[in-house]
């Protein structure tokens, strides 16, 4: 992930380390990428000033770097430093460079063939040396494992817990679709319940799908508990193993270092059972050797701290109809674990951790005023001028104006990833802080144009501030996936679970409509596809205020890879609503 510049009034240089860039920020701290001066890059966490107030955050904060030191320095991000900036505690650790294996997946697809053997070697390699420090992890997840030059690296101890640490308070830890079912039933995570949480980041690897599919909070925390994983799609012999990793008794789980034996060929998962309990399926087929795997302390490309979004990350690719696959179901607990759920979803419903909004289903609201509409018959005040992608040099225009068709386009490849083209209306200069327009419902009609290929996407953008950037993206993507991203200061996440709709194919217009409204302290947003309400989530951790909340269009490819797409934009509207 590229760092984003460091801000007016952010600092330029900690103790020994001079700062260039920010890579995250977190409801803990900030991540900056700072150089030491023996020329070596590090990630440097430094607690937000709000926090260094209070004792237990500072003790808090510590202890990720103790957590971190605990595990074998093969398979950590070693820490390097520590010290006190203006008050305010720091640590910093060694920059690991890379993107999530959520982001992989996103971008290229699920794993495959030898290289899903050797992340779930690797993976699990780095689980074992955690486990065997005395550590549970608590949070392991697509987003928390990075794809780094040496090998995948297990990242964020910032809700690691040493296991003769004592547990206080009632909350939920984790994120919805990685929690182990015992946790809804009021038991601390243990070891067991980290081999979950890996075996759900391993189908989803796999699959790019849940585990667990639902369409709701409580029908997920639900099919935890009570179903049957859906391993379709899962080659078959790593399901034998994952299936024994989501048995609903954490009892007879493996153990990370019993089934690392197993996945490298030397002998059967130590389950806490007799071998023979464990799986009545064909052995699993020997892998490559284990790249090196090292669990990092919140570094780079992670904008996470020891606060877990309140949303369903980016990884939670809800899936509809997903057909069980063919493993054992454990009846002997699922009663239990029933009954466990209402005292979960009780303690779900007070604890900020996992809130995260599903609303029936509604219309797009038609009584908001009436702020702009451009049907692009003349050139107005858009970006651009006329489109002309095909030049080169200046010449070349990858977002403008074809007045002959009555469109607006947009042009998206390697060479230009991603062109957001912005409406005059609302202004980028509001008059005073009371005509920022916060609550808005945006609308076009988009066609995909021919020759579009790849992993392409396109939408509309609101609250959006070009200068940070900030702002929120109602994606439809070429395969039909939708999704409503987050961009914060460049730093690019989904907000709660993406859909499937009909791939939206060369010649047919498609009818957007997205409303972002300001509900108390959150933002919700709501994605309609030709009519029919696709997303509807709330971000309870709402973009930085700015006086600029422009919307528009987008149309754009991954940063690196292939892709090339074009979109033509007509009818576009903007209604401001409650």
């Amino acid at each position: 992930m590229r760092p984003r510049s460091l801000d007016p009034g952010e600092p330029e240089q900690i103790g020994d380390y001079r700062l260039s860039g920010v890579l995250g920020e977190g409801g803990q701290g900030v991540v900056y990428l700072g150089q030491a001066a023996s020329g070596v890059h590090v990630a440097i966490k430094v607690l937000h000033a709000r926090a260094a107030v209070d004792a237990k955050s500072r003790q808090r904060f510590m202890r990720e770097a103790d957590t971190a030191r605990r595990v074998a320095p093969f398979c950590t991000a070693r820490v390097l430093d520590v010290g006190t900036f203006d008050g305010r505690p720091y640590v910093v650790s060694e920059r690991i460079p890379g993107v999530s294996l959520a982001e992989a997946v996103a971008t290229d697809g699920p794993r495959t063939g030898s290289g899903l053997q050797r992340l779930a070697v690797a993976t699990l390699t780095a689980l074992a040396a955690i486990h065997r420090a005395g550590v549970v992890h608590r949070d392991f997840k697509p987003s928390n494992v990075i794809l780094g030059p040496e090998g995948p690296v297990v990242i964020d101890f910032g809700i690691a817990r040493a296991l003769d640490h004592a547990t206080t308070g009632t909350g939920l830890v984790g994120t919805p679709a990685y929690i182990a079912p015992e946790q809804f039933a009021g038991q601390p995570p243990g070891t067991a319940s980290d081999m979950f949480s890996w075996a759900c980041t391993m189908v989803f690897a796999a699959t790019g799908r849940l585990a667990f599919p639902a369409e709701t909070l409580p029908a997920l925390l639900h099919a935890i508990s009570t179903a049957d994983p859906d391993l379709s799609g899962v080659p078959d012999e790593l399901r034998p193993p994952l299936a024994a990793c989501l048995d609903k008794d954490p009892g007879a789980r493996p153990t990370a270092a019993g089934l690392l034996r197993h996945l490298t060929g030397h002998d059967a998962p130590d389950t806490g059972r007799p071998a023979e309990t464990w799986a009545d399926t064909s052995p699993v087929a020997d892998v490559s050797p284990p790249v090196t795997a090292r669990p990092a302390l919140d570094t780079v490309g992670e904008t996470r701290s020891d606060a877990v979004p309140p949303t369903v990350p980016v990884e939670q690719d809800i899936v509809r109809g997903g057909v069980p696959g063919p493993v054992r179901r454990n009846r002997s607990v699922s009663r239990r674990w029933i009954l466990g759920l209402g005292t979960g979803l009780a303690g779900l419903a007070a604890t900020v951790i996992l809130v995260l909004q599903f609303t029936s289903r509604e219309s797009p609201p038609v009584d908001g005023t009436p702020l702009y509409s451009d049907d692009f018959s003349e050139q107005g005040n858009w970006d651009g001028y006329t489109f002309n992608p095909d030049s080169q040099g200046d010449d070349r225009v990858t977002r403008g104006y074809e007045i002959d068709r009555g469109v607006y386009s947009i042009h998206a490849d390697a060479a230009d990833p991603s062109g957001p083209a912005l409406s005059p209306v609302p202004a980028k200069e509001p008059s005073s802080p009371s005509a920022v327009e916060r609550n808005v419902l945006i609308g076009a009609t988009a066609e995909v144009r021919e020759g579009s290929t790849g992993p392409g996407s396109f939408g509309l953008l609101c609250r959006w501030d070009e200068n940070t950037p900030n702002g929120y993206v109602f994606l439809l993507g070429l395969d039909g996936v939708a999704r409503v991203v987050r961009n914060a200061q460049g730093t690019r996440l989904d907000v709660g679970p993406r859909a499937q709709v009909d791939p939206a194919s060369a010649g047919r217009k498609v009818r957007l409509q997205a409303a972002c409204r300001q509900v108390g302290a959150r933002t919700r947003l709501t994605l309609w596809i030709d009519g029919t309400q696709t997303i509807d989530v709330t971000d309870d951790r709402t973009l930085p205020d700015s006086p600029q909340s422009q919307v528009g269009l987008i149309a754009q490819v991954p940063d690196a890879g292939s892709g090339d797409i074009t979109v033509s934009f007509d009818d576009f509207t903007v209604h401001r609503t409650g």
